[in-house]
């Protein structure tokens, strides 16, 4: 295992792999994408707008990646028990307001450890959206931490994670944004602060996997597609 990747995640909250995913196998990324899209028919807004998901793998070729990413989990984790939670493909367009864009504001994944495995499928610049986080914010780094986290298992109430006791302004100061062209992966660790930039033109798409403790599950249910509507 290399300890680069774990030292990065533990010190900053982020590691972004120095090669690149094969263009070869993000076409064939792309490809399983457009075959869900195809048989997916559900369409709603807001922030789960442009995402096909499944609570587990959503599909094979999600789940060969999962396989490879979950080695890195197990040592971050410090544990076997490490599950896939949820899995999705993401195409995101322009939105005239923040609420429509997925995870556009700064915030925090629950209260509990977790690991976002991501792929660029298109090339992403400051103009199409791209992931950014706050470096070292994570594992209960942040001010009210904990009671956040209570509140958040409390009430479920999104807040908890957005807004509670955020400086967004020193979020925007501190930010680093993930730039990159197709192909492009990392792994975040996302009690870190961190958002996707709204898409400015253009889109993006992604691939995201996200690990957490627990019993590992290869379950395929829970899909949706969510069509995001293009700014006329």
């Amino acid at each position: 295992m290399n300890d680069v990747i774990f030292n990065d995640l533990r010190l900053f909250g982020l590691h972004k792999f120095p090669d690149l995913v094969p263009s070869a196998e993000v076409k064939v990324l792309l490809e399983d994408f457009e075959n869900l899209k195809r048989s997916t028919v559900v369409d709603v807004s807001g922030q789960l707008s442009g995402r096909i998901f499944s609570h587990g793998i959503l599909s094979p070729l999600l789940g060969k990646y999962a396989e490879i990413i979950k080695p890195h989990a197990i040592k971050f984790f410090n544990t076997e028990q490490v599950k896939v939670e949820i899995s999705y493909y993401q195409e995101s367009y322009p939105q005239r307001d923040l609420e429509s864009v997925p995870g556009g504001d700064f915030h925090v994944d629950d209260n509990k450890a977790n690991l976002k495995y991501f792929i660029y499928l298109s090339d992403v610049n400051e103009e199409s959206g791209p992931f950014s986080c706050v470096p070292s914010t994570g594992s209960w780094k942040l001010r009210n931490s904990i009671l956040r986290g209570v509140l958040w298992e409390l009430t479920k109430n999104r807040k908890y994670l957005y807004d509670f006791l955020i400086s967004h302004s020193g979020c925007s100061k501190n930010e680093k944004k993930i730039l990159g062209i197709s192909g492009t992966h990392f792994l975040v660790d996302t009690t870190s602060m961190h958002r996707a930039s709204p898409v400015l033109i253009g889109l993006r798409r992604v691939a995201v996997i996200s690990f957490n403790r627990g019993n590992q599950t290869s379950q395929n249910g829970g899909k949706g597609w969510m069509l995001q509507k293009k700014l006329a």
